[in-house]
Parts: C-alpha cells; sequence; structure tokens
C-alpha cells in the first residue's frame, strides 16, 4: 500500500476500543454511552488502522443486547461530498459488512441507528480483505463479478461499485450455522446495560402450556427462564394458578420452548420505549445443526395476519389484555396470540427484530384463503394510462383494460404524449368510437411520467385513481374489485398489484425500500405459485411502496399529498415516493398479491434495467436524501436479511 493511499486516520492498538468512534453530529457521548440528539447521529470513525483507498474491507461492528437493531449508514467523505452505503442491523450480537472503500476517501462516518436517545455501538475490528479473498467471495454471484469487473475495465465506477456491492450483500438462507457463528457475542453487563430501572419493572410472567409435554420439555423451558439476565420473572403452567396483575408482560409458551438469555430484558425495555404497544413480538430460530434457520419476520402487517399467521406464538403482551378474554386459560398459547393480534389496532402491536425465541414446535400459520375482492356498490373508478406510440404495447394494454376487466363503473383515460405515429392515432380513434368508456388527452412536451399522471387524475372523474403502465395487460378479471377491496379503507393510501413478466415469472409483489440501495422490486424473479418470503408473495400485505405500473389510490388522497412530484422525480421513482407521502400522512401502502397483471417491465423505455447509472442520476439523489430516514430500514422489510437479492437472503 504507497503511503498517499493510506487513510489519514490515528493509530491506535485497539479497534474495539470504543473511544475509537467520536461525536460527529447530532450525537453526544457520556459515561453511560452515546445519546441521539436526532434521527440520525453521526460517530467519526477516528481510530481505524489498514484501511486502504480503493481497497475491499471486512467491518464488525454491535449494538447493546437492549437496543432495537437498526441498520448502520456508513458514509465515505470525499472533501465536501460523500457517498454512502447501508449496512446490515446487528441483530444477533454483530453486524459485519464488506465492501470497498471509494479511492477519494478522506474521512468515515458511521450513522448507528435512527432513533433518537440513548444508544450503545462499537467497532469490533476492520480488516483489509485481500483481492484474491474479495474475488472468491464475489465469485458466489458470478453475473455481478463479471459486471463490476468489466465496468471497472472501461472506467465506469459507479457501475462498478453497485455491482461490487451486489455480488458482496448476499449469502444463502443454508449458510446460516456458520454465517451465525461468526456474528454470535458473549453478553457483556458493561456494554448491554439496561435503559430504564429494573428494580421497578414489571414482572415477565411465562405462561407454560405443559400438555402432553414430557417433564424434561418443562424443565428445559424453566431453565431458559431461570437464566435471563431479568430477573424478575415467574414461571406458571397452565394447570397451576397462575397469578398475574394487570403491570405484568405475560409470555404464553409451550413446553419445550426456549428463550434467548437476555430476550425478557429486551422485552422490558421494549415496552417501556412504546408505552403504546400493548403486544410485541420477536423472531425465532428453528431445527438444529446444520438445518438450524431464523424465521425474520416484516414488521407488523395486519393485512398479512388476516391471511397469513406469520407472528407465531413467539409473542408478549401486556397483562392488562386479559380482561376482555375470561377465557384465557382455556386457549392454547398459539391461539392466544393469533387473537390478540386479530384484535389489536395497528399501533398496538411492535416487532423487535431480533430472534429471542427456539420454539418447540411451530405455530400453525396457514388459513383458509379470504377472497379479497369488493362488493360493496360501485364507486366510479378513472384508469389513467400514459403513452407515447408503441401501439404494439399499447393496443394489447386497452384490450385488455376494456375487454376483460369486469368492473361496471370505470372510465379509461389515455394521456398521450405527443405521439406522432399514424397507427397510434388510429388506435386511439377506433377505440373511442367503440367504448364510450375511453377517453383521450394530448399533451405536449418531454416525457414526464409525473406530469402525464398529474394531468389524467385532473381530467378523472372517477372516487379512485388507478394509474397503470402501458406494457401491461390484464390477468384477473375482477383486478379492480380486488384493489378496491383495500382502497376504500380510511386508513389504507396506495394498492398496487402482483405484476408478471410475460413468461410467468414474478415481476413486483412490493417495494423494498433501500433495496440495491435505493428501491427495488423484492420476491421477483420466481414462478407465480412461489409463496416467497413469509408467503407474502401469495398474499396481501402491507409494503412501504407498490409500483405505479399498476396502482390505485382514493383521488381525495391522491389531491391531498400533491399528486405525482413533477419537478425532481419526473421519470424516476415518482411511484415510491408518492406512497411514502401517503404513509406520512398516515395512509398505509398495500399490495394485493390476489389481484395480478402481467407488465412487460420498462418495454416502453427500452429496457431500463440496463441503464447506465448516470441517468435519472439526479432523480435517485434527490429521492434519496428526501427519504434516506426510511430508506436505510424499510419498516416492512428486515435489517438482518440482504438488500442485495430479490429473495430472503443473508447480508
Amino acid at each position: 500500500m504507497r503511503q498517499d493511499e493510506a487513510l489519514n486516520l490515528p493509530p491506535s492498538d485497539a479497534v474495539s476500543d470504543p473511544l475509537s468512534l467520536e461525536a460527529a453530529r447530532d450525537v453526544r457521548r457520556d459515561e453511560e454511552g452515546f445519546l441521539a440528539l436526532s434521527q440520525e447521529p453521526w460517530l467519526r470513525i477516528s481510530a481505524l488502522q489498514g484501511i486502504s483507498r480503493g481497497g475491499v474491507i471486512e467491518l464488525c461492528y454491535t449494538a447493546s443486547f437492549y437496543d432495537e437493531p437498526a441498520r448502520p449508514i456508513l458514509r465515505f467523505w470525499q472533501g465536501e461530498s460523500f457517498k454512502e452505503t447501508i449496512l446490515p442491523g446487528p441483530c444477533e450480537g454483530a453486524g459485519v459488512w464488506i465492501g470497498r472503500v471509494p479511492r477519494e476517501t478522506t474521512e468515515i462516518w458511521i450513522s448507528p441507528t435512527h432513533r433518537p436517545g440513548p444508544f450503545n455501538f462499537r467497532i469490533l475490528s476492520a480488516r483489509p480483505v485481500s483481492r484474491l479473498e474479495a474475488l472468491r467471495k464475489a465469485a458466489a454471484a458470478p453475473k455481478r463479478l463479471f459486471f463490476a469487473l468489466s465496468a471497472g475495465m472501461v472506467g465506469l465506477t459507479e457501475e462498478a461499485e453497485l455491482n461490487w456491492r451486489w455480488a458482496f450483500g448476499a449469502a444463502p438462507m443454508s449458510a446460516y450455522p456458520a454465517w451465525r457463528a461468526a456474528r454470535i457475542r458473549e453478553f457483556d453487563p458493561a456494554f448491554d446495560r439496561p435503559r430504564t430501572d429494573w428494580t421497578n419493572g414489571p414482572r415477565v410472567v411465562a405462561l407454560v402450556d405443559e400438555r402432553g409435554a414430557a417433564p424434561q420439555d418443562i424443565e428445559s423451558t424453566r431453565a431458559s427462564l431461570a437464566a435471563q439476565t431479568y430477573s424478575n420473572c415467574a414461571f406458571f403452567t397452565t394447570a397451576g394458578d397462575a397469578r398475574i396483575d394487570a403491570r405484568d408482560l405475560v409470555l404464553p409458551l409451550v413446553a419445550g420452548d426456549r428463550l434467548e438469555p437476555y430476550a425478557c430484558g429486551h422485552l422490558v425495555e421494549h415496552f417501556a420505549r412504546h408505552p403504546q404497544h400493548a403486544i410485541a413480538y420477536a423472531d425465532e430460530t428453528v431445527g438444529e445443526g446444520d438445518a438450524l434457520r431464523p424465521l425474520y419476520k416484516p414488521g407488523w402487517s395486519a393485512t398479512l395476519h388476516r391471511f397469513e399467521n406469520y407472528v407465531g406464538r413467539a409473542a408478549c403482551f401486556r397483562a392488562r389484555l386479559l380482561a376482555d378474554r375470561p377465557d384465557w386459560r382455556e386457549a392454547g398459547p398459539d391461539e392466544l396470540i393469533d387473537a390478540l393480534l386479530s384484535a389489536a389496532q395497528q399501533d398496538e402491536v411492535g416487532a423487535l427484530r431480533r430472534p429471542l425465541f427456539r420454539l418447540a414446535r411451530a405455530a400453525k400459520a396457514r388459513r383458509t384463503t379470504i377472497d379479497a375482492v369488493f362488493r360493496d356498490g360501485t364507486p366510479a373508478v378513472t384508469v389513467v394510462v400514459p403513452t407515447r406510440d408503441r401501439v404494439d404495447l399499447l393496443a394489447p394494454c386497452l384490450d385488455s383494460l376494456l375487454g376483460r376487466s369486469l368492473y361496471p363503473q370505470f372510465e379509461a383515460v389515455v394521456v398521450d404524449n405527443d405521439s406522432v405515429e399514424p397507427r397510434t392515432h388510429a388506435l386511439l380513434r377506433a377505440l373511442q368510437a367503440k367504448d364510450a368508456r375511453l377517453k383521450v388527452l394530448h399533451t405536449q412536451g418531454p416525457f414526464n411520467f409525473s406530469a402525464l399522471c398529474n394531468a389524467g387524475a385532473r381530467t378523472a372523474r372517477g372516487d379512485f385513481l388507478v394509474f397503470l403502465n402501458n406494457d401491461t395487460e390484464i390477468v384477473t378479471p375482477d383486478w379492480i374489485e380486488r384493489l378496491l377491496y383495500f382502497a376504500v379503507a380510511p386508513a389504507v393510501g396506495a394498492v398496487g398489484a402482483k405484476l408478471l413478466y410475460p413468461r410467468g415469472r414474478v415481476q413486483h409483489a412490493g417495494v423494498l425500500l433501500g433495496m440495491g440501495g435505493v428501491a427495488g422490486h423484492f420476491g421477483a424473479g420466481v414462478s407465480e405459485s412461489d409463496r416467497g418470503w413469509m408467503n407474502r408473495n401469495v398474499c396481501p400485505h402491507e409494503v412501504s411502496a407498490v409500483t405505479g405500473a399498476c396502482m390505485m389510490v382514493e383521488r381525495g388522497k391522491f389531491d391531498a399529498v400533491g399528486g405525482f412530484d413533477e419537478v425532481d422525480l419526473p421519470i424516476e421513482l415518482n411511484d415510491v415516493d408518492l406512497c411514502l407521502r401517503l404513509n406520512a400522512r398516515g395512509w398505509r401502502s398495500i399490495c394485493n398479491t390476489q389481484a395480478i397483471l402481467t407488465h412487460r417491465q420498462s418495454a416502453s423505455r427500452k429496457g431500463g434495467s440496463l441503464r447506465l447509472q448516470r441517468v435519472h442520476h439526479r432523480e435517485r439523489c434527490a429521492f434519496y436524501a428526501r427519504w434516506r430516514a426510511v430508506v436505510r430500514d424499510d419498516p416492512h422489510f428486515h435489517p438482518g436479511l440482504s438488500l442485495y437479492a430479490p429473495a430472503e437472503a443473508l447480508p
């Protein structure tokens, strides 16, 4: 390593020393740890050796077991500008990130959390990764490695960096036992300190269903509770006299279930931080040895819970919830948690996002299929279809829209942006003469998807708007009814559909914030019948955003947030931005996977997936700057999963 390639960082003999982190912005240090003064506190990494500009490093870091895990952001300063990357959350003790340090780096900052208040964070190690080791790791994704090397050879730095992140950023779930072993750390009382006064903390009551259990299973659960770092715990079997106080926290368990030693402490801290939560659930691990796997769960999705009991019994609740359930002693743990979740309000449920439970048996997840179709009247719907020529796409789109859709009360507005081909005008004239539901709005000027959608919305007569790409076709004839099923709810904003590529593979089942660095389609690439992560590919579920290729939103809500952003996001990410602005007003986004269309993704823009990074760079930067607080850690995903894989993978 040349001297001029080394970062100008002070020397240190112990990179694990917390003193290697200094307060940089919106954070204060005290003898207990750090205090975040905003949602984006920044620490300066000031005592790491061996980091070379342009090289690959492995960074290992940890947070307190009692802090809520979050994805850190790593910032590489380059003079007055910077580049950032989102790291995996340290959900099982430590987090590990492998990546390249930009050649122009002058300083490195890290933002460990996105919540104001006290937190503990520590860099455990930072080591250079040799070129050979980097190539071996990246070889697990050969296409990404090829693109990274090829782009670097021709000077496409941004494309090379992106592909290196994809190459380094995912491992199969089958690697979990070894992956976990490299991240588990010992409990450290000096570092893993509680935030609240445990001497006055609530009692955690384990209600253990011992029916049909062997004595060793009961003892296994009892020993797990006795080993807790939080001492105010009680063990009752459902056959015994369970004396429960209103201040208690209740853990319904089955004999043989086990807890991580810090589980009860983490639960107590969570409920203290979130007094509005009446119930909270955690992740779990299943299997043994090489078959060990994690069940990482998304943030609370009331919609998904209606279709799939994805939480199971790995949950804890405030004892006051039992007051309305006089039969709680007869209910099994699985049934009790399911019932409490089903009755909970949206803001009463929290997700702990750590694997705290090892359950003796899995809870029943699959439910009887619910047919999510709106059948309560026929509110007026307007379908807005932006287009510019491309009759080969527009004709089958409109044929399927007008010919297959069963909903009786809709109009279609084609927003024609400077089409010049005679075939396009002939098609639209013929369809207008044939079907009174079709209207054409002619617009001029450069292609601006946001402006076209807004123009169509202004002319719409419907109470509900559907924005539909001109390269889509209807598969489920009652697709409008299925979107309306959710869109009519007062607390719902945007509703999207499940989109398939022409050959039947999934293209969209919801947008994942942070995927690939900004946003992407998680759950894509698999067969239509593949159930996906937590069965979300086949069950309606909450997401942070849905694609504008097929999106329904109530007219009043669309107008309330000002429609699509025509100025900063004319083409890219305007659909995600709209969803996030709706979310910020309290209107949730839902993907109804029971409504299905085909989508020739970006066909009308000639293969958007192959575009260079400089294309729409300004829009990506504007979007990221606006929404970094949620992009860094999608509330409907999990910080322990990879952002660089279209399916469930380890980071």
